[in-house]
């Protein structure tokens, strides 16, 4: 099924549900602490509560139960609110649920992109990407907590290759078809392909 807004042949990645592996470990850790604590504080949990002892321990119960749905729903919040999309031409971060935001960022403005893995990321294969633009700060894209980052680096560094050797092969046959191509741009270009060949 193709989403509104997105191009087509775009591949899109959200925020990976075993990125939020803190929030479970928090909620776990939450659970026995309060385990431990209802009997050394007396704590009485009570539908209708009768007693202020029952009170407290009836509103710390459903507080702890809000906070735990919270942290374990976060993926699903931040995967509707959130995407990225990956095109054949520029790299897309669409956020909002009505007010759609869209930060694009074309192949030839992108000046770096890097990986950021915790120690749990190399573990369970997460990370964040961190897409730089050239020249226009604050437009940067983060892609935050994705599986298989070095997959989509990849799939990023291909594509932005592609563009490049495309961009030198038109350059090319236009100054060619022209006459205009000396010696000094030959070698130039010639550099340029050496270097998209190493990457």
């Amino acid at each position: 099924m193709k989403e509104k807004g997105i191009p087509q042949g775009g591949l899109i990645y959200k925020r990976s549900r075993i990125s939020y592996v803190e929030n479970y470990i928090i909620i776990a850790l939450a659970v026995v602490i309060l385990a431990m604590l209802w009997p050394t504080l007396g704590m009485e949990f009570s539908l209708s509560p009768k007693t202020s002892k029952q009170l407290i321990s009836t509103m710390a119960v459903f507080g702890f139960v809000i906070v735990a749905a919270a942290l374990f729903e976060e993926p699903s919040i931040e995967g509707f609110m959130r995407k990225y999309v990956v095109t054949s031409h520029e790299i897309m971060k669409i956020e909002g649920i009505l007010a759609k935001k869209r930060i694009t960022i074309p192949y030839q403005s992108v000046a770096n992109i890097k990986i950021h893995k915790s120690v749990l990321g190399r573990l369970l294969n997460y990370g964040t990407l961190h897409v730089t633009c050239v020249g226009q700060a604050g437009n940067d894209i983060v892609m935050k907590g994705i599986r298989n980052p070095d997959e989509i680096y990849g799939i990023i560094q291909n594509k932005i290759g592609l563009m490049r050797k495309s961009i030198v092969h038109k350059k090319r046959g236009s100054r060619e078809t022209l006459g205009r191509l000396s010696e000094e741009e030959r070698e130039e270009e010639k550099e340029l392909e050496k270097q998209f060949e190493e990457e």
